[in-house]
């Protein structure tokens, strides 16, 4: 994440617009784990589908409730998924991890090498 630009506060106020999606978050916020969920690419749901059901469990709602945004606005989900979990990706021996905000969840993803 990078700092606020100077015209905007940076503190632990938040702006929520209709879609949910978080502004402003310092760097040093805490966040509290809602769900967690495995991926395994191997699996013939992608880590677009992934992300939707792991974001409608925090929300409490059904997958097909989370229209908007759409999930390709904020994230180009399969370069993600390429990069961490594609064929030849030298960080599939690795750990490493991602991040993002979409729908004011802080999405982490990461392989465990």
């Amino acid at each position: 994440m990078t700092n606020a630009p100077e015209d905007q506060p940076n503190d632990r106020r938040t702006a929520t617009n209709e879609f949910r999606t978080t502004e402003n978050v310092p760097e040093d916020a805490e966040w509290e784990v809602v769900t967690q969920v495995p991926y395994d690419s191997s699996e013939s749901d992608g880590l677009t589908t992934t992300i939707i059901y792991a974001v409608a469990e925090a929300e409490d709602v059904s997958p097909s409730d989370i229209k908007q945004p759409p999930l390709y606005e904020v994230v180009d989900t399969a370069a993600l998924e390429s990069a961490l979990f594609g064929s030849g990706s030298s960080i599939q021996t690795s750990q490493c991890s991602t991040e993002f905000m979409y729908r004011g969840h802080r999405i982490v993803v990461q392989t465990n090498g």
